[in-house]
């Protein structure tokens, strides 16, 4: 997109609230296809390890209830990945509850579930909440990576409660022990049509830098052990376990690189959550790319980001955009900057949003 095409782009956007709906396969040869591929919202991803555990599984049953507290009106579909008994899918109204469900279900069993606010069970939402779970079998296998919850929001909702994401994604860390995460502006792709909306969405990251990106549970190209002790981006909302903060020289140094009036850190028991400003930023690549805000913390928690080569996509099959290879490196360190560049974006930072009372939690650090 040329400049005013993308400033056009980001007026409607902002006239929709985010809730632009993109049609399915969009970008795929025999596409465009008549369901919600793709839609914007404000998403967290966060990483912890043993679902296959009663405790554990007691804990996702308590973050769905936080969540649903919020979004239950407006759920409409539920996919089961591989369920032992009943359907894959259920219209949400006649669904058995969560630990209903959980209750029939061994430790080697997957704990797949995945909650969807398309008006069709295949569209594309901003109301989401998707867990991928390890059977015991496999998270015993050595190797494997963690597991992860998913959870969003439309942008309409963040805005109109400025400190509800914040809350839940700070609840859930602590509720599941997490090793890190990350929250902040995404393209959802239909939960069960994801391989086809790809393109989708690698089009929208190389327009959109402050999109988050891959499915959240599947890093092609890099051993599982990478994945769970290293973190896949930073972004409003990030995650970081204790070790991590001790490999970066600790907490003290880490808020002298993050002042106070941008920076919000909030303790969750296994580590800190970090908050960059009081709301999300899309990030248009032709306006400004690399907002201080994202770059900052980027370059501060360097040494404990993914720097291996990495797939966040399946390959390409007739030439549409795909985050393989050279692409995925670049969406990976897209906030990445010089060092001696530094002292020019904390000048930057100057002219970017402040933290807000109504945008922080009252317990930060």
């Amino acid at each position: 997109m040329a400049k005013p095409e993308m400033e056009k782009f980001m007026a409607e956007w902002a006239k929709t609230h985010g809730q632009l709906e993109m049609p399915g396969a969009m970008l795929m040869k025999y596409g465009p296809e008549d369901y919600v591929g793709a839609t914007i919202a404000v998403r967290a991803t966060l990483y912890f390890k043993g679902s296959h555990t009663a405790e554990a599984r007691e804990a996702l049953c308590e973050c769905f209830d936080a969540y649903r507290a919020v979004a239950d009106d407006h759920l409409k579909w539920l996919w089961r990945d591989e369920p032992p008994s009943g359907p894959d899918k259920y219209a949400y109204a006649k669904a058995p509850e969560l630990r209903a469900m959980v209750k029939k279900m061994d430790e080697d069993h997957n704990f797949g579930f995945t909650y969807t606010g398309g008006e069709k069970p295949h569209d594309a939402s901003p109301w989401l909440f998707s867990t991928f779970g390890r059977p015991a079998w496999e998270a015993r296998l050595p190797g494997r990576g963690p597991d992860s919850l998913i959870f969003s929001l439309p942008q309409e909702v963040v805005e109109a409660n400025p400190a509800l994401f914040q809350k839940l994604f700070v609840d859930f860390c602590k509720l599941l022990n997490v090793k890190h995460g990350h929250g902040g502006f995404a393209l959802n792709l239909s939960a069960v049509r994801g391989e086809p909306n790809e393109p989708t969405e690698a089009f929208m990251v190389s327009k959109m830098a402050g999109l988050d990106a891959g499915p959240g549970h599947i890093i092609g190209g890099l051993p599982g052990r990478d994945v769970e002790h290293h973190l896949v981006t930073v972004g409003w909302l990030t995650a970081i376990n204790h070790s991590m903060v001790e490999k970066l020289g600790g907490l003290f140094a880490l808020r002298s690189e993050l002042p106070a009036s941008w920076f919000a850190q909030y303790d969750y028991g296994n580590g800190i959550v970090i908050q960059a400003g009081p709301k999300p930023e899309i990030a248009p690549v032709e306006l400004d790319s690399k907002p201080a805000i994202y770059v900052l913390p980027a370059m501060a928690l360097k040494d404990v980001r993914l720097s291996g080569e990495i797939s966040l996509h399946y390959g390409s099959k007739d030439g549409e955009p795909r985050l393989t290879g050279l692409p995925a490196m670049e969406w990976l360190h897209r906030f990445d900057a010089p060092e001696e560049e530094l002292m020019r974006y904390k000048t930057k930072l100057l002219n970017e949003p402040k933290l807000t009372p109504d945008s922080t939690l009252p317990d930060r650090l």
